[in-house]
């Protein structure tokens, strides 16, 4: 598989798609660090850069992620930078970034609404695949809605989630995301195909192993773009062995 995964080649079109951050990133006014009421002041800052100074304080304060304040105020920052469409600076991605994976540290898992937040963010922690049975509802909802750039990404956690949280699922969610995920591999779009692919290579199962294995052998030649074909039969390879169980 390529050193620079899916989500690095979707962040970096996401980057790319706007040519202005209506957030006012890149101003360079840092937040110092005060109280943590100011803190949680600076979190509600229309300056990005703040936000990002203020949460750079807290997510790394075991006592501040305790406080239930701080977890609302977090759950609501996120809630915040999910409605922002665009960006221009990689430093903004890689805050969004550290806010989602400190939300997943901090969210409340039986508050549908929290997961919700947190399945929309831009970078999708992993926790969600631990959290099968809250998080694959927001997760399809998500996919029905959610931006083309990110539909890979989320067919992927999909995957994830399925083989992490299966038996938590009901017969019908389980059939919907396999329905998604060999609808992903025949479509055209890199960006949906290579994240599914990526995600069958290490949780899919061998009723995938007929699909797979058509991208593999009529995928378009490798040597125009990225090589889906190997990427497939090495998923098909990876399957097959997990089927096998250890030697």
């Amino acid at each position: 598989m390529p050193q620079m995964g899916a989500s690095r080649i979707i962040l970096v079109s996401l980057l790319g798609a706007c040519a202005s951050l209506t957030a006012a990133w890149g101003q360079q006014i840092p937040a110092s660090k005060g109280s943590r009421e100011e803190l949680l002041t600076q979190l509600r800052s229309d300056n990005a850069e703040v936000r990002s100074e203020a949460l750079e304080h807290l997510r790394t304060d075991p006592v501040a992620l305790g406080d239930s304040k701080v977890k609302a105020a977090l759950v609501a920052l996120l809630d915040r930078e999910n409605q922002v469409t665009c960006c221009e600076d990689e430093g903004y991605a890689e805050y969004v970034s550290w806010l989602s994976e400190t939300v997943a540290k901090v969210v409340d898992w039986s508050d549908h609404r929290q997961v919700c937040i947190l399945a929309n963010s831009l970078v999708l922690p992993g926790e969600l695949a631990g959290h099968a049975k809250v998080a694959v509802p927001c997760l399809l909802q998500r996919f029905k809605n959610g931006s083309t750039l990110l539909r890979g990404l989320i067919v992927g956690m999909l995957i994830q989630a399925v083989a992490k949280g299966k038996n938590d699922l009901d017969a019908a969610t389980v059939q919907t995301v396999k329905q998604i995920t060999l609808s992903a591999l025949r479509d055209p779009d890199e960006g949906l195909k290579i994240p599914t692919v990526e995600a069958l290579k290490l949780f899919g199962e061998a009723d995938v192993i007929p699909a797979l294995r058509i991208v593999a052998e009529t995928d378009p030649d490798p040597s125009e773009h990225y090589a889906i074909r190997k990427w497939a039969a090495e998923a098909i390879a990876a399957i097959q062995s997990r089927a096998q169980g250890p030697n």
